[in-house]
């Protein structure tokens, strides 16, 4: 599976080709399990055996069509005071998406940009504005950039985020210009300072409304706008905002910046690809108006993706680590997950990643930085809770989300309906949902032990394999997607 060969050395065009999966390299619980884990929030059991019933091109098209069936109504959640009005609300309903599938790769995408484009609703203070964000960001996840960066330079929680108020005529304002430049689009060294002071110029007048006047929207003053001449990039004219965005795009350093971003969002975090691997990617997408449902295609169905240099080489963020345990073992008798959104809100906090409330400008870090004593232990803490049934929140969860959930879930339900009885059969089934082709047979055999030491008909069995449910999610593979 180890492949040494160095990046320079790769054929680009050999790694972007289409994979095509054979007798000898089939598309299998492994692969499947990592299409999903990558490409959406992992699966559910009955998605992960469809998906190795079927083939590789109808998961992927399944993954990328839209459902239809409505989202479950949400109860109430109460207010927490230590949080923003409205943000439980929000992350549950957005939680809520996840959990339910609902078209998987757009989803993905959406919590991309969501850190890509990252504001937080502690200083934004309007759940409203954040959702339509949101909402932005999903319209767009799959569509044209430069459509997308146009409507995200007006959103109401970008121009609030980045104090675009205060960028006026005789005081220029350089945050957003700064950010689009360096965080949205083209990477630090692919402009000057001057570009930035020119730019701002040119976004001067582009506020929000008051709110005092109702919901905010974006407003443009025109009292407030410099219509000067000002030169970016190399180009003159009397610019404003939509002018400094189709300059950016005309930059080669854009597409190749978005490129290299995918690339370790999809990809792989490890390792800085040479610009010369990456560049047909980049030519694509530029040839393509910036349409970035072609990119990922390319990267999501590529030999690159389903190869080693691809494989379990991300750190799961606790996004990724949540609702991979959630869809995997939060399923009632129909297939359909049952875990309330509400009751992850509360975890995901305590390892480090809530959704609306990014740390900075520049969203989360991410990679090993997932990882340290306090989320760990979360992390562990949550795994003890779902193999157990996750029967109450502890106090701590509970103080943060502002209400106790119980939701009614039994991971054991999965092998009990498959009349799975013998240990070893049992490591086997969980090993090929949790860690399929990666439990180590030595592991496993530990694990065999462990739980034959009890008859079935005794209690301390099922105790055993609860054990071994968690032993499974705490190993360091487990962590990896």
């Amino acid at each position: 599976m180890l492949n040494s060969t160095p990046m320079d050395k790769l054929d680009p065009a050999e790694e972007w080709a289409e994979w095509k999966p054979s007798r000898a390299e089939p598309f299998d619980y492994r692969w499947a399990g990592h299409l999903y884990r990558r490409a959406g929030f992992g699966s559910t059991p009955t998605e992960l055996r469809e998906a190795v019933k079927g083939d590789l091109e109808s998961t992927f098209t399944r993954m990328m069509t839209p459902n239809k069936k409505p989202l479950k109504a949400l109860p109430t959640a109460f207010n927490n005071p230590n949080q923003p009005p409205g943000a439980i609300q929000i992350r549950a309903a957005w939680l809520q998406r996840m959990l339910e599938g609902m078209e998987p790769i757009r989803e993905r995408m959406t919590l991309f940009f969501h850190n890509h484009f990252a504001n937080s609703i502690n200083k934004i203070q309007d759940a409203r504005l954040m959702q339509r964000q949101n909402d932005l960001i999903r319209k767009h996840a799959l569509g044209k950039f430069g459509l997308f960066l146009k409507e995200m330079s007006r959103d109401a929680s970008m121009l609030i985020y980045l104090d675009s108020n205060q960028n006026v005529k005789k005081h220029p304002n350089e945050n957003y210009a700064r950010e689009v430049m360096e965080l949205f689009s083209l990477g630090v060294g692919n402009y000057k300072e001057k570009d930035v002071q020119e730019a701002a110029r040119a976004f001067t007048g582009w506020h929000v409304s008051p709110a005092e006047q109702g919901e905010r929207q974006f407003n443009f003053r025109s009292g407030e706008h410099d219509d000067g001449v000002k030169t970016i990039l190399g180009q003159t004219g009397n610019w404003d905002g939509d002018d400094v965005i189709r300059i950016l795009l005309e930059q080669p350093a854009c597409s190749r910046f978005l490129v290299r971003k995918l690339y370790g969002y999809f990809i792989n975090e490890n390792v800085a690809p040479p610009d010369a691997f990456l560049q047909p990617l980049a030519d694509e997408l530029k040839k393509a108006d910036y349409d970035i449902s072609v990119t990922v295609k390319t990267m999501l169905r590529s030999r690159h993706f389903f190869s080693a240099h691809a494989y379990r080489q991300k750190v799961k963020s606790p996004i990724d680590y949540c609702l991979g345990v959630a869809r995997m073992f939060g399923t009632g008798a129909t297939g359909s997950v049952v875990i309330s959104p509400f009751s992850l809100i509360g975890t995901l906090e305590l390892q480090g990643q809530q959704l609306y409330s990014p740390p900075n400008v520049k969203g989360w870090e991410g990679g090993k930085a997932w990882l340290n004593t306090a989320t760990v232990l979360a992390r562990h803490n949550f795994a003890y809770e779902m193999c157990n049934g996750m029967k109450q929140l502890n106090e701590e969860t509970a103080k943060i989300t502002g209400a106790t959930f119980v939701p009614s879930v039994d991971p054991l339900t999965l092998h009990r309906r498959e009349r799975i009885e013998e240990a070893g059969k049992i490591v086997e089934f969980y090993g090929n949902l949790l860690l399929p082709g990666d439990l180590k047979p030595e592991v496993a055999s530990k694990l065999t032990t462990y739980i034959e030491k009890d008859d079935p008909s005794n209690f301390v069995f099922e105790g055993r394999c609860r054990d071994t449910l968690y032993g499974m999610m705490t190993l360091p593979e487990y962590q990896l997607c």
